[in-house]
């Protein structure tokens, strides 16, 4: 049964028209490793300056009155943002909009981060990859910060520089997306953060791509009869804790709430964009957890069954934000898609 709700799905997502990568996309490029991006990012916090490295195709500190899109990206687990935005500016050059889309990829560090690539003391590191959740930076006796900043506050702070520096007076819209690490950041973030709100001028859109697990708002889950039901938890007790769930959410999380997380999945500009051969179960970056395989077996039947699943909730409507690209595995490129494309500069 579970099998043929994937099928159903699949074929749900048939219907509304697969996404076909064009030529650039399908050619292999180079691996990058990950390396220091050139750019600081400084802010302000209780009194402390804290930093974190970026790349951007436009200096922040130049007035350029041609721009109207901010379109950052996410980068994945190991925290390659310079092949991120290759990536991100290789779409917009592809969509012609490449003097008027200012692209940036923050680079958020891991504490093994800090030596390897010589970050000073100023700098925000974190613990693995908790930074795609949205957890606080660490403080330890080796490199001790008298504070410490949530990666989503962060985000915030860069995106409230960029609108209120008076350098891009004609940003109108922002998009964040994020591929698989990158892809849960902005699942979670979309759904939490206050910015939008905050900028009811600027239009917000975020992009989830082919992460490892979502942020479900309740305790069901898809079982093996295609329902989406309460699982026996025996074996997994904290399955519904944050960033999977709703329980024990972190700090950034709860000062938004669990009903208004809910109201911003039915009711933000999110979409979700899967890749068509996201289905290795042996990869080493697949969140394997007993809480991540309540979600399903891989990403894209991870990504098929929460689309399913939030779609159904009222409130959502009829929303077609959503779309799976066909011949393509488990590759950031995918922002280089048609659809991906449309999604940034579309309506």
């Amino acid at each position: 049964m579970r099998a043929l709700l994937l099928f159903t799905m699949l074929a749900l997502l048939s219907s509304a028209g697969f996404a076909q990568f064009g030529r650039v996309a399908r050619t292999a490029r180079t691996s990058r490793t990950a390396r220091s991006c050139p750019d600081v990012f400084r802010t302000r916090k209780d009194g402390e300056t804290l930093a974190l490295r970026y790349v951007s195709n436009f200096s922040l500190n130049r007035r350029d009155t041609a721009v109207r899109t901010l379109l950052i990206f996410i980068h994945g687990l190991h925290r390659n943002a310079m092949g991120y935005f290759d990536d991100a500016v290789d779409a917009v050059r592809s969509a012609g909009q490449r003097k008027t889309s200012l692209v940036i990829a923050p680079q958020y560090a891991n504490e093994e981060d800090m030596e390897e690539f010589r970050l000073g003391g100023d700098f925000l590191y974190w613990n693995k990859a908790k930074w795609k959740d949205g957890n606080a930076s660490l403080m330890t006796p080796s490199r001790i910060q008298q504070v410490s900043m949530s990666s989503y506050e962060v985000l915030d702070s860069l995106i409230s520089s960029v609108l209120t520096s008076g350098n891009f007076p004609n940003i109108r819209r922002v998009v964040v997306a994020g591929h698989s690490a990158g892809g849960q950041f902005v699942d979670r973030y979309s759904v939490t953060t206050p910015i939008p709100d905050l900028w009811t001028s600027v239009s917000f859109r975020f992009i989830v791509m082919n992460p490892s697990s979502y942020l479900y708002p309740d305790g069901r889950r898809p079982a093996s009869d295609g329902s989406f039901n309460v699982p026996d938890s025996s074996a997994c007790p904290e399955y519904n804790h944050y960033p999977k769930g709703m329980a024990g959410l972190n700090a950034y999380a709860e000062a938004a709430g669990a009903g208004r997380i809910l109201q911003n999945m039915l009711q933000r500009d999110i979409f979700y964009l899967l890749g068509g051969e996201d289905t290795d179960m042996d990869d080493p970056d697949l969140d394997v957890s007993c809480a991540g395989n309540m979600e399903g077996d891989y990403r894209l039947a991870r990504g098929m069954y929460f689309i399913s699943y939030i779609s159904a909730f009222p409130g959502y409507g009829s929303k077609k934000n959503f779309a799976m690209v066909k011949g393509v595995g488990h590759t950031g490129r995918l922002i280089e898609s048609y659809e991906a494309i449309k999604w940034i500069f579309g309506p």
